[in-house]
């Protein structure tokens, strides 16, 4: 059998290695900023990570993503941050059609929705699924279209005592 070269090799691994591994590339400190840069808060607990089997949470009324301490924190992230995406920017609209879900889905995955999730929230929480699986360049991507920009830093205060309406003199490039 040929020998691939390296970089031949890579592109065959970026093919076939799966979305899902690919975000785990992705430091869950990148993702965080990510969320952040977006204006959402992300924690790492909260009261109700004491409950059993419970990963993580949107909370709506405050932008606020939480992540508890167990599990893939990445996938918890980005699950809870598509709820986000969903309530913010669809206002409770899917994104993704059902046909689309169920092929995202795997046969564990359509069992356990199935199982813990009436009719009404099967779509979300099976939306969710799906978004957390996707490289996270893309996913951002496709929030920033749906949601617009991030959120830009905001602009530095002037100087104390530096004259209100006038220019600050900066030096330095």
């Amino acid at each position: 059998m040929a020998r691939l070269l390296p970089a031949a090799a890579s592109l065959v691994l970026a093919v076939l290695v799966p979305v899902a591994a690919r975000a785990d590339s992705w430091t869950f400190q990148w993702l965080v900023e990510a969320f952040e840069q977006r204006g959402f808060s992300v924690l790492g607990s909260h009261p109700r990570c004491a409950e059993r089997g419970l990963y993580g949470l949107y909370l709506r009324e405050s932008r606020r993503i939480v992540v508890c301490p167990r599990g893939n924190l990445n996938d918890t992230l980005l699950h809870e941050g598509w709820h986000a995406v969903q309530s913010r920017c669809l206002r409770g609209r899917p994104h993704l059609g059902e046909e689309e879900l169920r092929r995202g889905l795997g046969r564990r995955d359509r069992h356990d929705l199935a199982r813990l999730y009436g009719e009404g929230r099967w779509q979300r929480e099976a939306e969710a699924r799906v978004m957390a699986r996707r490289d996270p360049a893309s996913y951002f991507r496709l929030v920033d279209e749906l949601c617009g920009s991030p959120v830009p830093p905001p602009a530095p205060a002037p100087p104390v005592g530096a004259p209100q309406g006038q220019a600050v003199k900066r030096t330095g490039s």
